[in-house]
């Protein structure tokens, strides 16, 4: 037989190694699964404070920036299902820190994301200092042009991830401040980019035009977990009369449907959606954007329970038992905008503020 051309022998060589990778990664876990019952309510309130805990205790990133920003509405979801002042506290620090001002790039949407955390810990009559900065940067980003064009469409947001950065942010400022312009204002945007990166054919989001227009069909997990999360965010914060609740429980719904059918029997998706379930590890920070997003959707009984609760608790049990000891969720994509290696050594604030938010979405599940 002649030998293998070079490229052929070294993608076979990458092709059994990933193997390699994620067969090491299944022994491994099942050698050592975590303790305890993962549907538990005290099992799940125990290792939401452990996770918590951990991330306090290993800062990373500027606190006003988009991955601690994740974190944080992780940390509001983790507070409300525990009850732990602590967390309170430490959210509250951040607010007094940053004087409760967003980042500095006023038109961009990761900037915006940690005013969810202010507005959330603002309460009727209270300190208008939690609300005034985003406040301003919002009516200053009304005011001016769109920042970004391309084939003459002019928007703001124009990758997936905005959808989860900013939307929700508007969408509390409005129930905050009583101003319906804000969720006009969030409306015209989500419109335009759903436009822009929803594949009709594929039933996904691209990441942003670059995936779109390169014929490669790459669709990355977290961008599309992203769009989800970001969703279920928003629709919380809604009036049960807006006119364009039904456009996004559609869009919701849609998406949940296709996620829930491209999910690997282990419960993780993989970094790229559309890769074979094999050829790489599964990744937990989509994972478990998906996971409370879906679990989210079944509490507000816009998916069907009997449909979705088997996808939910492959999904959750995998989470779960990725956690170490300490309270470190491994396999976590570093930060990026197209899918990625994982190691089981990788984390990110990011990560666990998603796996905060499922876990306690779960915790709010009834189970048959």
């Amino acid at each position: 037989m002649p030998p293998l051309p070079l490229d052929a022998a070294r993608m076979k060589l990458r092709a059994l190694a990933c193997c390699l990778l994620v067969a090491s990664a299944s022994a491994c876990l099942a050698e050592a699964p975590r303790p305890g019952d993962p549907f538990a309510a005290a099992d799940i309130r125990a290792v939401l404070r452990k996770t918590a805990d951990w991330q306090l205790a290993h800062p990373r990133h500027e606190s006003w920036g988009w991955p601690n920003a994740a974190f944080y509405a992780g940390l509001m979801a983790a507070y409300r299902a525990t009850d732990e002042p602590r967390y309170l506290e430490a959210m509250t620090e951040v607010g007094e820190e940053n004087l409760w001002r967003p980042g500095e790039r006023y038109g961009h949407a990761d900037d915006h994301a940690i005013a969810q955390t202010y507005l959330d810990l603002f309460e009727p009559g209270g300190d208008t200092r939690r609300v005034a900065p985003f406040r301003e940067t919002v009516d200053r980003m009304m005011a001016s042009p769109p920042l970004w064009t391309k084939k003459h469409q002019t928007i703001d947001y124009w990758w997936s991830d905005a959808l989860f950065m900013s939307p929700p942010a508007l969408a509390k400022l409005a129930r905050v401040t009583g101003e319906e312009k804000y969720l006009d204002f969030m409306d015209r945007l989500w419109q335009e980019c759903y436009e822009l990166l929803y594949d009709e054919q594929q039933r996904l989001f691209h990441r942003d035009l670059r995936y779109r227009d390169d014929g490669k069909r790459i669709f990355w997990s977290r961008g599309n977990a992203w769009v989800l999360a970001g969703v279920a965010r928003l629709v919380d914060e809604l009036p049960e009369d807006r006119p364009s609740r039904g456009f996004y429980l559609r869009v919701f719904r849609a998406l949940a449907e296709r996620i829930a059918s491209l999910q690997p029997e282990d419960g993780l998706w993989r970094s790229s959606l559309l890769a074979p379930p094999g050829s790489a590890p599964g990744e937990t920070s989509g994972t478990a954007f998906f996971c409370y997003a879906l679990a989210w959707g079944v509490n507000q009984g816009v998916l069907d329970l009997e449909s979705f609760l088997p996808v939910i608790e492959k999904a959750w049990t995998a989470l779960y038992r990725r956690v170490s000891e300490e309270g470190r969720l491994g396999w976590v994509q570093r930060p990026g905008v197209r899918p990625g290696r994982v190691r089981a050594r990788d984390w990110e604030v990011y990560g666990t503020g998603a796996f905060l938010l499922a876990g306690s979405e779960v915790l709010k599940l009834r189970r048959p």
